[in-house]
């Protein structure tokens, strides 16, 4: 077993070595610091680097097709403090396309495009993993940095952050547990719709309001609470309606938030066939609550284009 291991070592560097380096001339490369490089491979008449070979230094290392001393055509280059490699497509020794990929301290950045020398230069994409987060850039990109295109970040617990990047810069920020206005989420031929509120309690003792929903054809009550950060569901409220049948989606996300009553925690879900008035509302981000209170906030009211509340009316008007 062990000789056949040896064989298997011995062909995998023979095939490895005849793929960057058909010729076996070796020779020294002086630089301008003082430093030298170590080449092997295949030389010109002027015994420069031409054709198949590698070139270690200290530093980095380059294999692949030289030309007059530069690397030209199909090759690759392995900076060894930070463990960096390029792999790809060589011009005139600069590297132009390819890959390029780096493990270091818990970060992992891998990019495939377009490149001027080291830096991502042109089209491309770029994914960088940590250990509590993924990010995925995509598009032109200049000196480096994404400067037209999309971001996506992905954290462990479930948040996702889609970015529009606009000459550097984020211009649209969205998030996949918060409610935003579109207008194919609003389902119905109105221009706005007028929702009574049911008023409990008094002035002296202080006054709410409460608004009746349906969730895929299933009824229950909100509080209407304007301090309010998201709509969410109490959990019996909650555990009645996922009886009775309806439909939500899990963005397996727990989150805290801050109200009128105090600090809550929950889980968040995704519900579709909301109806409220003459609207059906789709796409709408709700928390599950971890205590009994089922509130409407301004979260839900963002699903719409406008709102108004009419106190002494009692009374919603919602804008689709």
């Amino acid at each position: 077993m062990k000789k056949l291991l040896n064989a298997v070592t011995l062909l995998t560097f023979l095939i490895s070595y005849s793929v960057y380096s058909q010729c076996d001339d070796s020779i020294k490369i002086p630089f301008t610091d003082g430093s030298f490089g170590e080449y092997t491979g295949c030389l010109d008449d002027d015994e420069r680097p031409s054709g198949k070979g590698v070139l270690k230094t200290a530093n980095y290392q380059q294999e692949g097709n030289w030309d007059s001393g530069k690397l030209n055509g199909k090759g690759k280059m392995i900076f060894f403090k930070g463990n960096q490699i390029f792999e790809g497509l060589f011009e005139n020794g600069t590297f132009i396309k390819g890959t390029f990929s780096q493990k270091d301290e818990g970060v992992e950045f891998k990019y495939e495009g377009d490149f001027d020398d080291a830096k991502f230069q042109g089209f491309g994409v770029l994914e960088i993993t940590k250990t509590n987060m993924n990010t995925i850039k995509d598009g032109e990109f200049f000196n480096g940095e994404l400067f037209e295109g999309n971001e996506v970040v992905t954290l462990n617990d479930g948040l996702i952050i889609t970015s529009k990047i606009s000459r550097g810069k984020s211009v649209d920020e969205k998030r996949n547990d918060t409610n935003y206005y579109n207008p194919d989420d609003v389902i119905g031929d109105k221009e706005f719709s007028v929702i009574s509120l049911k008023k409990e309690g008094s002035d002296n003792e202080g006054v709410s309001y409460r608004v009746e929903m349906e969730i895929d054809g299933i009824k229950g009550e909100w509080i209407f609470d304007t301090g309010a950060e998201l709509i969410s569901i109490g959990k019996r409220m909650f555990a009645r309606l996922v009886e009775e049948g309806i439909k939500y989606r899990d963005l397996k996300r727990t989150i805290k938030t801050f109200g009128v009553g105090g600090e809550s925690l929950g889980m968040m879900v995704v519900l579709d066939k909301i109806k409220i008035g003459d609207y059906i509302l789709n796409n709408v981000k709700v928390k599950v609550s971890d205590n009994n209170y089922s509130l409407l906030g301004i979260a839900f009211l963002n699903k719409f284009k406008n709102v108004e509340w009419n106190m002494k009316k009692n009374q919603l008007k919602l804008y689709k």
